[in-house]
């Protein structure tokens, strides 16, 4: 007799939900039926506020803004049709909320909205990461948190956090002009200014296996412990860099990987088939059969000033050179226009919005 996978458990589809970790496949997970739908909660956007306080202050009357959300996927083309080029896309809303194509690597450039219908359950999709802004995108005004001072909106990360399997509430970490660190969970009124363990102002932010965390400006790391103290998870300056190359005025870049244990940065020399993107709000990674090793990044250098095509450039890690995009149309492939097989998926319809 066929097992009623309806009828799990619920503490067993919890515990599965969260070993998923990922949440374009937590969003499958709910879709499969209804009682799996309704034994995990929504998104971790649906728990907080649909609008954030602006204040910091206990009187809660200041202006409200929404918190956006853009989110960047890899599509590969079906199974019988492996050797064609994947598809990278960026989907969220505009100024106006309505759902728009944007460009992966840039805050404000759009696509247009006509192609097909994607089927994304009958196609392998990787959620690369999410973008997110206080206010709406593209804008890039600040957001204030008090009368004189405001948060830096050029990153915002959002954690869920975890008690006893079930997803409970979720934050917002981003720097606050001062260089201190500002948070916002769900249930708060108002915003909570973290002063900063360090003498450097903080200079990004960032979830790290399900961590949220900062680094300051000379490479140290806190992390965001639930009781809003900073636990020092790397000193600064503890760097293990052997690096070499011969620097000619170029954009160039060294990747360092994260050793806790050790608490030290390791210069990493080969990136193997992983690609990393740093975008103007954004920074992700993919894997790719056959290629790899290399930056891709978005460059004003190569923006040319009669078009408003945005400029791109490959930083590759094994020659330590630069060179346009263009050069490499295994890469330049997976941005616009889409890819062959996209256009024959279907007739005369709408891309599928994953939401």
């Amino acid at each position: 007799m066929a097992a009623d996978w309806s009828q799990l458990p619920k503490d067993l589809l919890q515990l599965i939900y969260k070993k998923l970790n990922n949440q374009f496949y937590q969003l499958r997970f709910r879709s499969v039926c209804s009682p799996w739908r309704s034994s995990i909660s929504k998104n971790h956007l649906n728990n907080l506020p649909s609008k954030l306080p602006s204040s910091s202050n206990s009187n809660n009357t200041s202006r409200k803004f929404p918190l956006s959300k853009r989110s960047i996927f890899l599509i590969t083309p079906p199974p019988n049709q492996q050797t064609l080029n994947p598809w990278l896309i960026k989907i969220g809303p505009d100024s106006n909320d309505q759902t728009h194509l944007w460009h992966p690597l840039s805050r404000d450039t759009q696509f247009p909205l006509h192609y097909p219908i994607i089927d994304f359950n009958q196609l392998s999709v990787q959620d690369l990461g999410h973008e997110f802004v206080i206010g709406n995108f593209p804008s890039r005004r600040p957001f204030y948190i008090n009368r004189n001072n405001s948060l830096d909106t050029g990153k915002v990360v959002v954690c869920d956090t975890w008690h006893n399997g079930i997803n409970y509430c979720s934050l917002l970490l981003t720097i606050h002009v001062t260089g201190d660190l500002a948070i916002f969970r769900c249930g708060d009124e108002r915003w909570t200014l973290i002063p900063s363990i360090s003498e450097f102002s903080y200079s990004d932010v960032c979830v790290f296996n399900g961590r949220p965390m900062a680094i300051d400006i000379s490479g140290q790391i806190v992390e965001v412990r639930p009781d809003l103290s900073l636990d020092l998870v790397m000193e600064s300056g503890v760097l293990d860099d052997d690096g070499e190359g011969i620097y000619d005025g170029a954009v160039q870049f060294d990747v360092f990987r994260l050793d806790e244990k050790e608490k030290k940065w390791l210069h990493v020399k080969n990136l193997g088939n992983r690609v990393l993107f740093l975008g103007e709000d954004c920074a992700f990674s993919a894997s790719f059969i056959g290629n790899g090793n290399c930056v891709i990044f978005s460059d004003t250098v190569f923006r040319s000033v009669h078009s408003a095509e945005l400029g791109i450039s490959v930083f590759h890690l094994d020659g330590r050179r630069t060179s346009p995009l263009s050069d490499f149309p295994c890469y330049s492939n997976l941005f616009w226009p889409a890819p062959e097989w996209v256009e024959l998926l279907t007739d005369n319809s709408r891309v599928c919005v994953l939401d």
